[in-house]
């Protein structure tokens, strides 16, 4: 089983606790800060909450914020803690919360002013525990091209999140085993859509993003 979250834009309209808040995921001046578009959201129910046991891993609702090695935050990073209040930033939501949502409250899965395809803006992570080979794994989704052919290896252009519609991206081109979870998503019911012989050759490619800090728990 799995977590799929969808990025989108988050602007914190109100705070109800400690982790509980709402927020708007458009600028609220483009609506004149309509209340009710506000989404309701516990920020605490993250996939290390689940990890820890404080939640069923069916029971995430929004990816956690992550540090990266250069001091960066990556994920959601707006909050209501205090006093590292955050009220503008991202919000990356699991997909079973966006359909529980109202349809007029369902963020855009290509978030207001950005462009690409919708994948570019999703990540899935794998639940820790399972005997799926890719449990505890993260991976980003990306817009790539398939080059060239070894069996499994495959030469890919790889564009950047967002850009896969430029005139003119600024693309890397990478050797990747896809058929390697070390790699990129693979396997049952995989969200990577490219691949070797028969499989296109234009698509998704989710390329591994990291892993689950069991320390953290």
């Amino acid at each position: 089983m799995r977590c799929v979250f969808t990025l989108s834009s988050a602007y914190l309209g109100r705070i109800d606790g400690l982790t509980r808040c709402a927020f708007w995921c458009d600028d609220p001046t483009e609506h004149g800060f309509d209340l009710a578009k506000l989404i309701d959201i516990d920020l605490a129910r993250t996939p290390y909450a689940a990890l820890a046991g404080k939640i069923p891993w069916d029971a995430i609702d929004v990816d956690d914020c992550v540090a990266t090695p250069g001091g960066d935050l990556s994920g959601t990073t707006i909050g209501p803690r205090w006093p590292e209040m955050q009220i503008t930033g991202t919000i990356h939501l699991e997909q079973r919360f966006i359909e529980r949502l109202p349809a007029d409250k369902r963020p855009s899965p290509v978030p207001t002013h950005y462009h690409g395809r919708a994948y570019e803006y999703s990540s899935v992570l794998y639940w820790a525990g399972t005997k799926d080979p890719r449990a505890g794994r993260r991976y980003a989704g990306h817009h790539a091209e398939i080059l060239e052919e070894r069996g499994s290896l495959a030469r890919v252009k790889v564009f950047p999140p967002g850009s896969s519609e430029d005139a003119e991206p600024r693309t890397s081109t990478m050797w990747i085993d896809l058929d390697s979870v070390e790699q990129c998503d693979t396997g049952a019911s995989a969200l990577t859509t490219i691949g070797t012989g028969d499989a296109p050759k234009t698509g998704a490619l989710y390329l591994i993003a990291g892993q689950l800090d069991v320390s953290r728990t």
